[in-house]
């Protein structure tokens, strides 16, 4: 539901670029023009650019090594059953696409790198024959395995996705599993905004109020909640939902008859927890998490650079 929320959104804070000794200049012009890698800068400047990931440095011998192993184990285990193998390679690929998701949203410049090797392996799965499904498999595995690693390792120390496909919630601190919860996010109408953002503000309790007059389709009377983790300045925020059976949140939710107006409904329990543990400015990461390319995801993005919403007014 819509409040007012005064809050704005924490910006990403520019580290500041050392000046070049003048005698160096040249020198350093020369290298940099040889040097430069578009993709990494993108990500970094202009937010989650993937037009240049095709520009990422090749996997290293050891890398190739350690796929082609795991080829070789995956093609003896699976020689009488390569379907069983390629819904495998779809699985991790999924995986692999939605932190990588994910790693863009926040800016990781690694993403690049890794999202390009996980890509160069899903070209393979229209490969017919055992041994390059096996390969194909091998090599998402290993990049999805290190898509997922490095954003454990090097993301936010606290971290909050959600997918709008899975209907799901994850919060992690320090890589570790806080909470994991299957939430309700907003109808297709006002569907829940999609990019990065963080939490703003918090309130316990409070009355969500709707923003739309009576008389509107999407209007609402006033509904007391017990508390809400406001991430945008529209009216999102996360909250317990009392109206809401635990037993209809996840999959699909966002189309039946307890789809949000934009906000992300949880359990009593999971929200406490929430409440508790995140300060403001923790990151909120919404995505469509469907498994499609990073490229297609990213491009769904319905924020700012700032993270502040394009649309109208959430809520509910």
């Amino acid at each position: 539901m819509f409040a007012s929320v005064s809050s704005r959104l924490v910006g990403q804070m520019a580290r500041p670029v050392p000046r070049p000794r003048r005698t160096l200049l040249i020198a350093v012009a020369v290298v940099a023009l040889g040097l430069s890698v578009p993709g990494a800068n993108a990500v970094a400047r202009n937010g989650p650019s993937l037009q240049n990931a095709t520009l990422a440095s090749a996997p290293g011998a050891a890398e190739e090594g350690a796929v082609q192993a795991e080829a070789t184990q995956l093609r003896a285990r699976y020689h009488a059953d390569p379907a069983a193998l390629r819904v495998s390679a779809e699985a991790a690929l999924s995986d692999g696409r939605n932190d990588a998701t994910i790693a863009f949203f926040l800016k990781l410049g690694w993403a690049d790198r890794l999202n390009a090797a996980l890509e160069r392996y899903g070209a393979m799965l229209g490969a017919a024959d055992t041994r390059s499904l096996a390969l194909a498999d091998a090599g998402i595995q290993h990049y999805a395995r290190q898509l997922h690693a490095k954003l454990m390792q090097s993301g936010p120390t606290r971290l909050i996705t959600i997918s709008l496909q899975a209907q799901r919630l994850i919060a992690y601190d320090r890589g570790r599993v806080t909470v994991d919860t299957l939430v309700t996010t907003g109808r297709p109408a006002l569907a829940t905004d999609i990019g990065a953002m963080r939490v703003t503000r918090k309130d316990s309790p409070w009355t969500m109020q709707s923003p739309w007059p009576k008389g509107s389709p999407e209007w609402y009377p006033d509904t007391p909640v017990r508390m809400v983790l406001w991430f945008t300045d529209n009216g999102e925020g996360l909250h317990d939902a009392s109206w809401q059976p635990d037993a209809t949140l996840g999959p699909g939710s966002q189309n039946g008859p307890f789809a949000s107006h934009g906000c992300v409904h949880l359990p009593l329990a999971a929200v406490t927890t929430l409440y508790q543990w995140a300060p403001i400015g923790t990151p909120v990461i919404v995505y469509p998490g469907d498994g499609a390319s990073a490229m297609s995801q990213v491009a769904q993005q319905t924020v700012d650079a700032e993270g502040n919403p394009v649309g109208g007014p959430r809520g509910d």
